[in-house]
């Protein structure tokens, strides 16, 4: 076994001066929470490579829409593979860029929310367009909408994002309340073959009767023009739909 240089010696006493704890005590811990991290955005990208395949094959025409945008990491991957086939797709990024509101209501019966708190998943929207010209995205291609989304969803403020078709509405808004107000506002850019993935599909005890799914199963009995049909599913938590637009 190769012996550290000194460098490296000198970089590992840095890391455990800054982080004691962490290096000393938990550093399989956090080892392990990396690995998992990288595995579950794995599965995240690898969904987002089969979607344009997906929409190269069907030749599906629209805008890439995130709701819930947090670091951009989705989101950029997301262009990388699609920006390139699709020349005139823009990517909108739909964000409080404040983190989660708190759950109330349906998303915290008895206490229970998931797991999800308020102000989780937060990054300014300043900090997310670095991320994307870091990674070398085309900021004339992306829109970043920020605000709550029961304030940004509504038809008044759609007028001014002009938006035609999606293509793709990557929904993870993780809460009910947060993705009634998501679905509602897509439901005239659908056309049949547009894509719907949801990041939190079996959150909350992968119950129907809470969070994502929750809010689907009202939007399409609300909505009986449309079907949605299972296209992939990845990790535990996500799950990738087609639409069917039928004539009324």
């Amino acid at each position: 076994m190769k012996e550290d240089s000194k460098g490296d010696q000198l970089k590992r006493l840095l890391r455990i001066l800054r982080n004691p704890i962490r290096e000393l005590c938990l550093k399989d811990v956090y080892d392990k929470l990396a690995q998992l991290e990288y595995r579950s955005f794995n599965r995240r990208f690898y969904a987002i490579e089969q979607v344009t395949e997906y929409l190269i094959g069907a030749q599906i025409p629209g805008d890439y829409l995130e709701f819930g945008a947090y670091r951009g990491t989705t989101f950029i991957h997301a262009y990388r593979w699609m920006s390139t086939h699709f020349k005139k797709m823009r990517f909108f990024a739909f964000d409080s860029f404040e983190g989660l509101p708190s759950p109330s209501s349906i998303d915290a019966p008895d206490g229970y929310s998931s797991n999800f708190i308020q102000g989780q998943f937060a990054c300014s929207e300043e900090e997310f367009t670095k991320n994307l010209m870091n990674r070398d995205v085309d900021i004339n291609r992306v829109r970043t909408i920020k605000g709550w989304f029961k304030e940004t969803l509504t038809q008044s403020k759609a007028e001014n994002y002009g938006i035609a078709k999606v293509a793709v509405a990557w929904v993870d808004c993780d809460l009910y309340e947060s993705t009634v107000p998501v679905l509602e506002f897509i439901t005239p850019y659908l056309t049949t073959g547009s894509v719907i993935a949801f990041d939190d599909w079996r959150c909350f005890r992968n119950s129907p009767d809470f969070g994502e799914k929750k809010a689907c199963k009202e939007w399409l009995s609300r909505n009986k023009h449309i079907d949605l049909h299972e296209l992939i599913s990845f990790g535990w938590n996500g799950m990738v739909f087609t639409a069917e637009i039928r004539k009324s």
